[in-house]
């Protein structure tokens, strides 16, 4: 079988990590991947890659000619797009007799619906269909969120997946005389770092240590305001190879963002052993260990308070509920799932 994958770009990113983690799953099938520009931060080995080399998506029809002129001549068999602008364009690019499988690894339809750039892509959503479209979320707290917009239209969850081996043990920190903190996502609007760096405002005499992982648009903003603020323990990282590995090296991990569909690097965390600080929203609920520290992020002051109590009471090891949820969240049970959808 042959399968396109049309995305933005192949890019630092959850949605990113997952298609090229989908495509090593598959060996047995042909894979071509279509990007709207780059870059590609990825070797080029088990896919044949193709750049569109757009860069703003003014010109709808245009895309939709040259994705349409690949899926005829590459013969292919399904096509899968991952990100809002290249599920409109497939829509309108796919012949209506090829299977067409739209991602929605975004939840802007709920978190961002108040602005009108979002309402506006709410509205060019369900104008556009396809005979053969299935909507395909990445989370339960998704599914809710389209079954509300295309009641009457295919929509199946597939919880997104993490490949993890040995977990690592919990660690004992009682004789460490700082807190190493690691936080994980690309610098954007929805990670809400400005909430975080105002907790460390206030713990900026205690002797915690923070690394923010994540290239993005607003790394250096972020950058120079924590250098004006003079928080020489916050470091903002940009982008870093190898951060699952990384992970071991830290006591917590904490996430502050408003919006999130899923929750890859929460699973990373739990893979790597580390306690989780969450914000207190819909999909990390969904995917959290029992012992999860949630945080009100209407509260300026509530993250603060509850990374000095952490430091004083480190959480007991809870390695046999960790597994179960990698093992929820395993590449065998997504596998299974997308092939009982492609094959149907």
């Amino acid at each position: 079988m042959r399968i396109l994958h049309f995305i933005d770009s192949l890019d630092f990113g959850g949605a990113e990590t997952l298609l090229m983690s989908l495509v090593s799953l598959l060996p047995e099938h042909d894979h071509i991947i279509v990007t709207m520009h780059g870059p590609n931060v990825y070797p080029v080995t088990n896919y044949e890659y193709i750049e569109l080399d757009f860069h703003t998506y003014h010109n709808l029809f245009r895309a939709r000619k040259v994705l349409g002129k690949i899926i005829r001549q590459k013969k292919v068999d399904i096509v899968h797009s991952h990100s809002y602008w290249t599920n409109i364009i497939s829509r309108l690019a796919t012949p209506k007799s090829i299977k067409l499988f739209n991602h929605y690894h975004f939840a802007d339809y709920d978190t961002l619906r108040k602005r009108k750039s979002v309402r506006m892509m709410m509205f060019i959503d369900r104008m556009i269909r396809h005979r053969n479209l299935i909507r395909i979320a990445v989370s339960e707290y998704v599914y809710g969120i389209l079954i509300k917009l295309f009641n009457k239209e295919k929509v199946k969850v597939l919880p997104n997946f993490i490949s993890c081996g040995d977990l690592h043990e919990f660690k004992n920190i009682s004789d460490r005389n700082d807190l190493r903190i690691v936080a994980v996502g690309n610098c954007n609007i929805e990670k809400n770092y400005d909430y975080l760096i105002q907790t460390f405002v206030l713990l900026k005499d205690e002797p915690f240590r923070i690394d923010i992982m994540g290239g993005g648009p607003l790394l250096d903003y972020y950058r120079k305001k924590v250098q004006e603020l003079g928080l020489s323990k916050v470091n903002f990282c940009g982008n870093k190879n190898q951060i699952r590995q990384r992970l071991p090296e830290y006591d917590l991990f904490i996430s502050t963002s408003f919006s999130e569909s899923f929750g890859i690097a929460v699973l990373e965390a739990l893979c790597a052993g580390l306690p989780v600080m969450l914000s207190d929203i819909p999909a990390f609920k969904e995917i959290a260990p029992s012992v999860t520290c949630f945080f009100d992020l209407s509260d300026k002051n509530d993250l603060a308070k509850k990374i000095i109590t952490f430091s004083k009471s480190f959480p007991k090891n809870n390695t046999d509920e960790y597994n179960k949820i990698l093992q929820r969240y395993s590449p065998q049970n997504f596998l299974y799932k997308l092939s009982a959808l492609y094959l149907n």
